[in-house]
């Protein structure tokens, strides 16, 4: 697990969110906080501790004016899954839930516990002691692991036939579809498409340049209409349309 404390002050008011397909669970600064999401035009209200795991499309946060910060703890998926005894399929129709729909009484306990504490140090600490007295496993298949690496070291501008060529024909791209959606919760395809996405939307600047279409094909876009299509996707609408600045 690893934990950070994300700044929202320069966040835009309607926040477009999106993951990288791992799981994370997000904790407002007061445990009476509440959370507005809009997606595909339908209001969304959360509990102050929520979850985002899986493909996020057409999502934007209403960020709160006076938020200052969240708490992010991000989870290796096979924990996850294991420490909350849930399935990766169930994020493939709620990506972003409340915690407590998730999880049982005790991991609320332990919610309201972390509340109490004042400081983020104090707050990790108290999820890392409850995750070192659960039941759980850290295991994904070796190959699999060696096809996610892969992936990431080539920020998504790979195929999946580049993939089976990494692992050195070792498993069939029946293994690799199987695998990858019974630990991560999605298909290879769309895991190296939804990192591809991230990467380019990050190496953006339009304070920089003005032509979008060159971190695209920097990217591995075959051509803007691509790139354009996945940002419609996740985004739900065009680049054109998205305010950058």
């Amino acid at each position: 697990m690893a934990a950070y404390v994300f700044p929202c002050k320069d966040l835009k008011l309607n926040q477009p969110l999106f993951n990288d397909g791992f799981p994370s669970v997000i904790f407002m600064p007061d445990m009476a906080d509440e959370v507005s999401l809009v997606k595909d035009g339908q209001s969304i209200r959360l509990k102050s501790v929520w979850v985002c795991c899986g493909v996020i499309k057409d999502t934007q946060w209403i960020i709160p004016e006076e938020l200052e910060y969240i708490l992010v703890l991000r989870f290796n998926p096979s924990i996850f899954y294991s420490t909350f005894n849930v399935s990766p399929s169930m994020f493939a129709s709620a990506p972003v839930c409340n915690f407590e729909d998730l999880v049982n009484e005790s991991w609320l306990r332990i919610i309201d516990e972390m509340y109490q504490k004042d400081g983020f140090e104090e707050k990790v600490a108290v999820m890392k002691n409850a995750l070192s007295a659960s039941e759980k496993s850290s295991y994904l298949p070796y190959f699999l692991k060696v096809a996610i690496d892969h992936i990431d070291q080539h920020k998504g501008n790979t195929t999946v036939s580049d993939l089976l060529a990494a692992i050195g024909g070792k498993v069939n791209q029946r293994w690799l579809q199987r695998n990858f959606v019974k630990y991560i919760g999605m298909s290879p395809k769309k895991y190296i498409s939804l990192q591809r996405f991230i990467y380019t939307y990050g190496q953006y600047n339009i304070g920089e340049s003005s032509d979008l279409s060159d971190a695209a094909m920097i990217s591995g876009y075959y051509d803007y209409n691509h790139f354009q299509k996945d940002f419609k996707y996740y985004m739900g609408i065009t680049p054109s349309r998205y305010r950058w600045t």
